[in-house]
């Protein structure tokens, strides 16, 4: 019989070990498809900034993208913030400083994934 009850919590506290990795294993994906999505629009940003003249990137249109897993049957649930610190003002130098913040909803908690750079005007 001890034997028994001995095997049974072995099998539970296993079983909830492999779910609680399952949850975290999602939540890997979620943030690197987050940390992907946020490179993109970096790197089309540069793209634009260094082919235009200064403060033409300010009008870049933020992509919409799908491919954060929607949780049940709930729509895609990703959004992306930009934020441009290109005033004269606010510049140090001769760098334009680019944000990306990239959002979305998990287990409904609010995530986030946050990439800067700065570009040389």
């Amino acid at each position: 019989m001890a034997a028994v009850a001995i095997t049974l919590l072995v099998i539970t506290g296993s079983l909830l070990s492999f779910v609680q990795l399952m949850f975290l294993a999602d939540s890997s994906v979620n943030l690197t498809i987050a940390a992907n999505d946020a490179q993109y629009v970096l790197e089309q940003i540069y793209d634009k900034y260094k082919k235009t003249a200064l403060g033409v990137s300010l009008s870049y249109p933020v992509p919409v993208f799908d491919n954060i897993p929607p949780i049940g049957n709930l729509p895609p649930n990703e959004t992306i913030t930009l934020t441009f610190n290109c005033t004269p003002i606010g510049c140090s130098g001769n760098l334009a400083t680019i944000t990306v913040d990239v959002g979305w909803k998990e287990k409904n908690q609010d995530k986030h994934f946050i990439l800067s750079t700065c570009i040389a005007k």
